[in-house]
């Protein structure tokens, strides 16, 4: 569960960037970056990781990403021929002041886009009525994909979304020197999970002082490397729950928890139930076809 930094480019024509993805399957790509990202996935079905929120998702998937908000979808075959398509609208904070600024008509569109560091999703119903929009992108000029984005968000605030991720797990919006400096930390808590947090052996390894390290991390993850390598090993347990059928003690040693007892008692404390009522509940779901709220449904603010 290493979480990859992605570098988004922008063409030369355009203040944003849309991207059509169309894939035979969307693999697992637990990653982040600094802007804000709206997806709509159709032709589709399979688990959707939005921080330590993890759901089932189906054909129309409309989900709107805040800043350094780590994600992922993971496809199971399709319903209907064809490959999975997605749509990706990536834009800057820098883009949503600006436009907030130069037209006060969209002077409310900053504090709402706020609600999106956790991850917001928005009704199937909806997103089949913007879907028209959205298939419009691929062949609109620059000028006309700005009108289309902006058609797009003004109707996202006519419907209220779900709230993804729990409280404790946001992005937060870094400059570029402090991405720099946060994400090798971040890839070896990603990459050394399993293993004890021992604080002065990963501040050697990033050269800082121990406190410099817990003072950084606290400021720009707005908790401590405790709370989030907890996270990491809990979203990792909850794919080992979906994905295999492992005993939960195997998932829990699997996941870098050693003592079972810890590991059911963080489990239901952050996920608002216990590990085998989180791999029934994901299953039923699944033979149901509903997406259901099995992570980051408490909030332990």
């Amino acid at each position: 569960m290493k979480a990859q930094f992605e570098r988004i480019h922008y063409p030369d024509d355009a203040s944003w960037r849309f991207f059509l993805r169309e894939l035979d399957i969307l693999p697992f790509e637990w990653h982040y970056h600094p802007e804000y990202e709206l997806t709509l996935t159709v032709n589709s079905q399979g688990e959707r990781y939005i921080g330590d929120h993890i759901e089932a998702y189906q054909s129309g998937d409309l989900v709107l990403l805040g800043p350094n908000l780590p994600h992922s979808w993971a496809s199971q075959t399709p319903e209907q021929a064809g490959p999975h398509r997605v749509y990706v609208l990536w834009f800057r904070q820098a883009w949503v002041d600006g436009l907030a600024r130069q037209f006060p008509e969209f002077a409310s569109l900053a504090t709402w886009l706020d609600r999106s560091r956790r991850g917001l999703a928005w009704s199937y119903e909806l997103a089949a009525e913007l879907e028209p929009l959205f298939e419009q992108l691929p062949g609109a000029s620059a000028a006309r994909r700005l009108t289309l984005l902006l058609d797009i968000l003004t109707a996202l605030q006519e419907e209220a979304p779900r709230t993804l991720a729990s409280a404790r797990f946001h992005g937060e919006t870094l400059a570029e020197p402090a991405q720099r400096e946060l994400s090798p930390i971040l890839d070896s808590l990603h990459r050394d999970f399993r293993e004890p947090l021992r604080v002065p052996a990963l501040a050697r390894e990033h050269h800082m002082s121990v406190s410099t390290l817990n003072r950084m991390f606290r400021r720009q993850m707005n908790q401590s490397l405790h709370q989030y390598l907890t996270h990491i090993r809990l979203g990792h347990a909850c794919a080992d729950l979906i994905r295999t059928e492992r005993p939960v003690s195997l998932v829990a040693e699997q996941s870098g928890f050693a003592n079972l007892s810890n590991f059911n008692r963080l489990f239901k404390q952050y996920k608002g139930v216990t590990p085998r009522q989180f791999r029934r509940k994901f299953q039923q779901a699944v033979v149901h076809g509903r997406p259901s709220m099995l992570a980051g449904s408490v909030d332990n603010s």
